[in-house]
């Protein structure tokens, strides 16, 4: 495809300042919309429990906070917890509690009898690491806890290919798409690594045609060191079509900058702010995203999939990699002994060393609809 020249415009001020990208860029005021900052939390525990005593349906709400009590005890004792003894079913049972919260925030009303959703597969080839897991989608989505988190975070999840009601993913796709320790679980299993960081997520608008877009700049060498074409940076940004490679003269340190933007704008009445929750959500399904302690306090990374993978959304990913891990520590801890001791070893222990902290903060974001960080205090 022949590039073009980027969409003349400017990048988005409010109140004099660049508008910072986010997932949660906006909130509604009593007359307009307000700009979140970043809400810094040393405890995101605590921010979590407040948002659900808010609750309205009382039901709901003990329900809610009867989960999040077990959630953060299943955390707190996985982090005294070694690896290869109870850490991964502590941390499921705490993720599983609390994507519970999540759903009882969203729905409002209390929940009945929930069931995982999901079952681990292992291998039955002597020596064999990868294994599956099969989520039941269709059978009863309405008590099915994988389901329903994926419905709270407006994440969609793969068709079963009828008479199925379930899709079996295997888990070296599924760990391939974790962010923390991807490059460790590339040189172990021996593939190509698939995040790519992207340098910065700018909101454009055209001020005299009242339209707003969104622009991304990556690094070229970030692309050809791996052997990906450059323009794979807009193809996996979303659909087919939906962004375009746009010609770039911009050079930093002496490495070429690469861009790409949206193929459409969204108009906008009176100010841009009215639709940058809109243009964020429109490109959110194909961003990866770590916490940071130090400004932007989130760093981006887009996902460039073999063509037999299926993408999910990252917390699910998450979810989805400390269940099957989980599972076989409960049922079969012989077989998680040997995955400890296989090549993909050193990405266990990284996964369970940082992810954990990853996914609390990403979810307390969720909770609040607000970006939530841990600032670097000295």
């Amino acid at each position: 495809m022949r590039w073009v020249d980027a969409r003349a415009g400017d990048v988005v001020h409010i109140r004099q300042r660049p508008a910072t990208f986010s997932f949660f860029p906006t909130f509604q005021g009593v007359k307009r919309e307000g700009v979140h900052s970043i809400l810094f939390a040393t405890e995101p525990w605590n921010i979590i429990q407040h948002n659900l005593e808010n609750l309205t349906d009382s039901n709901a709400r003990r329900q809610a906070l009867a989960f999040l009590v077990q959630s953060r005890d299943f955390f707190n004792a996985a982090q005294n917890s070694d690896v290869s003894a109870a850490k991964p079913l502590l941390l499921y049972y705490s993720f599983l509690n609390l994507a519970k919260c999540l759903v009882l925030k969203r729905k409002g009303t209390a929940l009945g009898a929930v069931h995982h959703g999901l079952s681990e597969k292992l291998p039955t080839t002597p020596g064999a690491i990868h294994g599956s897991v099969s989520i039941d989608i269709l059978r009863n989505p309405a008590a099915s806890a994988f389901v329903m988190f994926a419905q709270a975070l407006g994440a969609t999840l793969p068709t079963p290919v009828a008479p199925k009601t379930s899709v079996e993913v295997r888990s070296q796709d599924f760990l391939a798409q974790v962010l923390i320790g991807h490059r460790i679980y590339c040189q172990a299993d021996n593939i190509k690594e698939r995040f790519i960081s992207l340098d910065r997520i700018e909101c454009m608008q055209d001020a005299t045609a009242q339209e707003a877009w969104l622009r991304v700049r990556a690094y070229a060498d970030d692309f050809t060191r791996l052997d990906y074409r450059l323009n794979d940076l807009s193809k996996n940004l979303g659909v087919a079509g939906a962004w375009r490679n746009v010609n770039c003269s911009v050079f930093i340190d002496g490495r070429r900058i690469i861009e790409a933007e949206s193929t459409a704008t969204t108009h906008y009445g009176h100010r841009p702010s009215q639709v940058l929750a809109q243009i964020s959500n429109d490109v959110r399904p194909r961003l990866w995203r770590s916490v940071t302690a130090y400004p932007p306090y989130r760093k981006y990374y887009i996902y460039l999939p073999s063509s037999a993978q299926t993408l999910l959304n990252q917390l699910l990913t998450i979810y989805l990699a400390t269940f099957y891990f989980g599972s076989i520590t409960r049922y079969k801890p012989e077989q998680f002994d040997q995955i400890l001791k296989s090549s993909i070893g050193p990405f266990v222990f990284e996964f369970f060393s940082n992810q954990p902290t990853q996914f609390l903060y990403l979810m307390a974001s969720e909770f609040m609809e607000q970006e939530v960080a841990k600032a670097a205090i000295t």
